[in-house]
């Protein structure tokens, strides 16, 4: 693989995220490296349904950023653009108009590319979360990817029922 498409893949891996390529997982002094596949560094909130409203139980963060994962590898855009804060969804165009060689404009157009980028590098979405923080409406998340080993800080907000990922979040320091 180039550097140029390993500078693409790490772009928008971390929550198709991070947006600027790594060459490898470094934390920094203080950034904590997980050491489960799920592991929780504080009491999370569980998921709880609502009895009067017959509505699936809400997802907590760590659930809810993997299924985001999945919505953008295969893609589903609306899915997978629905989980971006509207802040981060203009960075990650920004950084993949820059670094990849591709142009796009729209979220659902990244997402699109993104998929594509990570089919032709044969790269699957496996990934190691560890919930460092969670509330009932705001996570933070540490994720690793499996096939790069590139890694990063996913900051979650939850206005509602579903989780939105949001301009916070960054890569690992290189």
């Amino acid at each position: 693989m180039t550097h140029r498409s390993s500078r693409v893949l790490a772009a928008i891996g971390i929550v198709a995220l991070a947006l600027t390529a790594t060459t490898a997982c470094t934390t920094g002094a203080g950034s904590p490296k997980p050491s489960a596949s799920v592991s929780q560094a504080t009491t999370s909130a569980s998921p709880s349904r609502n009895p009067d409203s017959g509505q699936e139980p809400v997802k907590g963060a760590a659930e809810s950023f993997s299924a985001w994962l999945a919505a953008s590898r295969v893609p589903d855009v609306d899915t997978a653009c629905a989980g971006l804060a509207p802040q981060l969804v203009q960075r990650m165009i920004a950084e993949l108009n820059a670094n990849a060689g591709v142009s796009v404009s729209t979220c659902e157009e990244m997402i699109a590319a993104t998929a594509q980028l990570y089919k032709a590098a044969g790269q699957d979405a496996s990934v190691d979360i560890a919930v460092q923080h969670e509330t009932a409406t705001d996570a933070t998340l540490f994720v690793t990817y499996g096939a790069s080993g590139d890694c990063g800080t996913v900051v979650m907000h939850r206005p509602g029922t579903a989780w939105i990922i949001t301009e916070q979040s960054q890569e690992c320091a290189r």
